[in-house]
């Protein structure tokens, strides 16, 4: 599949982190959406029709420390981001 250079402990953490994000989700329409996103992202990455660079986004936060969303509009655009 992806040739990912990360170990597959990290990748199994990743994958466990995304579903402890929702853990607390209690509406039924809302369980059903998240399942239904769940299953889109598994099909696409499954038949390849993501690029490498859409996998890697996961892990971005870990390998790059700047990668972080600034806190409010205005400090994101002192920063310089878009």
């Amino acid at each position: 599949m992806y040739s990912l250079n990360l170990p597959v402990s990290a990748i199994r953490t990743k994958i466990r982190q995304e579903f402890e994000r929702h853990r607390y989700v209690n509406q039924l329409p809302v369980v059903d959406v998240l399942l239904f996103q769940s299953h889109a992202e598994y099909q696409e990455t499954l038949n390849f029709w993501k690029q490498l660079s859409q996998v890697m986004k996961y892990f971005r936060p870990e390998e790059d420390p700047k990668a972080r969303l600034p806190k409010n509009f205005m400090s994101g655009f002192m920063e310089g981001r878009n």
